[in-house]
Parts: structure tokens; sequence; C-alpha cells
């Protein structure tokens, strides 16, 4: 990660303040003043500003869930079913998921309790993509797709789009760039599809990788900062 991207997430201004921090030789890797802007730092560097320590703040937690079928995305349920914090270590029962699945689907789900991120991360005016991975009981026609990127009817104020539809091999792929409850589900149901496996692959920038199904793991800095929208400037 650049250091003036790696400095503003740990708290020392914008980019503009740390860039200005480097420049005026405030800033060590390793007991060592930089001054190029580009330089790159891994999480094991020492790095410093004006003598303090730069470490990414910890009071805020990011966590990727790979979430099973037959989970629910919320906090508690009335009739006992399976919530996604059975999953997860008690230390993260107070972090909120950052767009549901709903019961019968799978894959990826992200929880912080960076509320600023959360907002960001979910409005429409981000345009955040969500890449989803479908089984349906017959491959998608090229009319359907058509269909599906000029926006269905599925009973909300807007028709709902899909800004891409690949059918690939064994799967459909589709990227929302909005979610709303059972949306995709809803779109394939009114250009006669029934799914048979729904999975979310990735969330923005944010992949699934090699995540077992079932299993979590915490958020790297990179990974953060391109959630934050700010993935040129690792580049």
């Amino acid at each position: 990660m650049r250091i003036n991207r790696y400095l503003a997430l740990c708290g020392f201004g914008s980019r503009r303040a740390v860039e200005d921090l480097i420049r005026g030789g405030a800033v060590t890797v390793g007991g060592e003043v930089i001054y190029d802007l580009g330089r790159q730092v891994s999480e094991a560097e020492k790095v410093a500003v004006k003598g303090k320590p730069a470490r990414p703040p910890q009071a805020y937690a990011y966590v990727i869930l790979n979430k099973p079928k037959g989970y629910l995305c919320s906090v508690g349920d009335p009739f006992d079913r399976p919530t996604i914090y059975r999953l997860l270590p008690a230390e993260f029962k107070t972090l909120h998921y950052v767009g549901r699945l709903d019961y019968n689907s799978r894959g990826l789900i992200l929880l912080t309790n960076d509320g600023a991120l959360t907002h960001s991360l979910l409005h429409p005016s981000r345009e955040v993509p969500r890449t989803y991975a479908i089984k349906t009981r017959k491959p998608m026609a090229e009319k359907d797709a058509a269909a599906l990127l000029a926006g269905v009817d599925i009973g909300f104020e807007h028709p709902a789009t899909a800004a891409s539809v690949r059918q690939l091999e064994d799967h459909l792929e589709i990227v929302l760039q909005e979610g709303k409850n059972r949306e995709i589900r809803r779109m394939l149901e009114v250009v006669g599809y029934r799914v048979v496996d729904l999975q979310r692959i990735r969330f923005g920038a944010l992949g699934l990788g090699d995540l077992p199904e079932g299993k979590w793991r915490r958020l790297t800095a990179a990974e953060i900062a391109d959630l934050h929208g700010n993935k040129k400037d690792r580049d």
C-alpha cells in the first residue's frame, strides 16, 4: 500500500495532509526519513510520524464470512434458526453485516463496526458492484439477459437492473450495483428462470478467494483501503 494511503488509514489526516507531512520530512519507515509519496509499505514495517508510531486503528474491525445456506443474516430469530453470528467468535457479535444474503443464499458477507464505511458502501450513489454466481435449471437466453440489463419490474419504485449478465459454462454470473431484498431471485423469476443455487462471490474489490464455507477471516489493510474507494492509491 502507498505510504500516503497507509497514513490516512492510520488517522493522520486526508491524503493531501499526509502528503504534506511526507514532504516535510515528518515520516520515517524503519527509522529512515522518506520523501517519496509513492513509497510502498507493508504492515510489518515500522512507520512513524514525528516519532509517533503509525498503526491502523484497532477500534474498527473488518471481517469477511463465507456464509453457508441455512443461516440468517440477523442477530436473532424467534424460531431459533441459526444466524451468521453462530459462525463467529464472541468478539464479533457486535459487528453489523453490510448487505444481507437470504436464508437460502450463500457466499460473501462483510461485517464491520465502521458505520461510515457501511453507509458509504450501501449508498446507491457509490454503485458498489456485487457479483453473484447463480445456477438455474436452464441456460439463460440472450433475449432474457438483455431484459435484465434493460431493467425488469419486480415491484419496486424503479425497475431492477443488472450491471452485467454472463452465461458461463456451468453457471450464470450477474453483477448488481445495489442490493435489495431477494432482488436476483425476483429478477430471474420475471424472465422465467428458477434459482437452484445463489452465491455472492465479490463485494466491490473484495472477493471470497479460497475462504472455506462457514469460515471467516479479518481483512488486510489493503482490502480495507480498497473498500474505502482508494484502490488507485495502491497501484
